[in-house]
């Protein structure tokens, strides 16, 4: 396999990476699946035989024989169906107390019945109000736990005075709502976004939306497309034309693509925008970042990742390579296997490697700027844009129901907010190159603290994207 510089920039070529140009051996479509994994669907499995264990004990060990209440059935139903759920995405890499507890609670409502009758008390007003009550609590509690999780330590109008936040793709979801936050706070936002149109749009409507918070001036928009490293290029150039100088950098854009494309530059999309277009920009803007450290502004950086990171037991570092402008090159890796959420886990890790490698190079350096990425949760975007037609319009139709199981726009802005805010964070002395969860650091995967594929990754990046690292 061969990784070639894109954009028409030389490829930084080290000794120690003279063996990425050998061929790699033949990676399989279907990789290995991580330990995570294998516990998230443990622990649904675990949650079905408890459902339909207490269901065989309601019933086949009862005298009086079960009570199917209906707002009890509602709330297990809710809880543990929330659960199994959100395992599915690989959310819980850890089942806190807390959640144990409440799935323990949510049989109590499917059974509580059964044991109240059994008792005869069941036919008591007093007592079936008294559970529905229980019912609509647990279902709350739910919500509130599983769901919205918790939230960052308001900001006060001025904390973020002076301060410059560069955010990619904010002109929409979760990277909008942190957007407007931040300005609300004081803080300078430059939209580093594609579209100018939808950029300003958004601006205009953060705005409007702040209530008198935020002023037209502290709002910047600077054109980026992460999948063109021309663009990527572009915008570090405006940036310091303009005179803007960043004091975190929130790599937030991202894409889900329902089939296997071609950025401009030769690389797989999914991959392109989320992983090199960001390890580009970053590094462009790095110098900046350690100019403001030096004059005690405590930069950060902070990635938007996703628990998807935990996918997989290994990278594929055969989707690396650089796709020439032969049509029959084009036409050979195109009609390649592709699975979506294969592509966009693989996406997420090598955006975790990039975390964690670029954590440790700024601290073998001397730097405290803190490197790190959260997982902002299933949140309600039009980051399914690209997906196939027939799965957006299926999107649109459980849209209702989806707001039971999905996190808003603001709150799936939580997690980054703590991470670009929090005081306790504001230099790697604490924490540093962590995947964040629901506002906490997470354990890593077998696969997520490889430092071996981390760096490998990180050389290949330099070579593709023609830049040599001042870290």
């Amino acid at each position: 396999m061969e990784y070639k510089a894109a954009a028409g920039k030389e490829p930084f070529l080290s000794e120690e990476s003279s063996e990425l140009e050998e061929e790699e051996e033949e990676v399989p479509f279907h990789l290995p699946t991580s330990d995570f994994v294998l516990r998230s669907h443990l622990n649904s499995a675990i949650a079905l035989i408890f459902v339909l264990g207490t269901l065989g004990v309601m019933f086949l060990f009862t005298p009086t024989g079960g009570v199917l209440d209906i707002p009890g059935i509602v709330a297990c139903g809710y809880i543990f169906g929330l659960f199994c759920f959100q395992n599915w995405f690989l959310e819980w890499p850890t089942v806190a107390a807390h959640i144990l507890l409440l799935l323990t609670c949510a049989l109590c409502a499917l059974a509580g019945p059964t044991g109240l009758q059994a008792c005869g008390h069941w036919t008591n007003l007093v007592v079936q109000c008294s559970m529905w009550a229980a019912d609509v609590a647990i279902i709350a509690a739910g919500y509130w736990c599983m769901v919205r999780g918790p939230a960052y330590a308001d900001l006060d109008e001025d904390d973020l005075d002076g301060r410059t936040f560069v955010i990619t793709g904010c002109n929409s979801g979760i990277g909008f709502e942190m957007a407007k936050v931040l300005a609300c706070a004081g803080a300078k936002i430059v939209f580093a976004c594609r579209s100018e149109d939808r950029a300003r749009a958004a601006m205009k409507k953060l705005v409007d939306e702040a209530d008198g918070k935020v002023e037209n001036q502290q709002l910047h928009f600077v054109p980026l497309d992460t999948s063109s490293f021309a663009s990527v290029r572009n915008f570090a150039s405006l940036l310091q034309q303009s005179g803007l100088k960043p004091h975190t950098l929130i790599l937030n854009a991202g894409v889900m693509m329902g089939s296997r494309t071609l950025s401009k530059d030769g690389l797989e999309m999914t991959m392109a925008t989320n992983h090199f277009g960001h390890f580009l920009l970053t590094n462009l803007l790095l110098s900046s970042l350690l100019e403001a450290e030096r004059c005690g502004e405590q930069p950060r950086i902070v990635i938007v990742g996703s628990n998807m990171c935990y996918m997989h037991g290994s990278f594929d570092f055969s989707e690396l390579a650089v796709v020439s402008g032969d049509e029959k090159e084009k036409e050979a890796y195109l009609g390649k296997p592709y699975e979506l959420f294969r592509a966009y886990g693989q996406s997420k890790l090598a955006n975790l490697h990039f975390t964690t490698e670029l954590a440790r190079r700024l601290e073998d350096r001397g730097s405290k700027i803190p490197v790190n990425q959260v997982h902002p949760g299933e949140v309600l975007t039009d980051v399914m844009r690209d997906m196939h037609p027939v799965v957006v319009k299926l999107k649109n139709i459980f849209l209702p129901l989806a707001h039971g199981f999905l996190k808003s726009a603001p709150q799936g802005a939580f997690c980054s907010l703590h991470v670009a805010t929090d005081p306790r964070l504001a230099t790697s002395e604490n924490i540093n190159g962590a995947h964040f969860v629901r506002c906490n650091p997470a354990p890593l995967s077998k696969a997520g603290s490889d430092k071996e594929a981390a760096a490998k990754l990180w050389e290949i990046s330099e070579q593709v994207t023609g830049i040599a690292s001042t870290v």
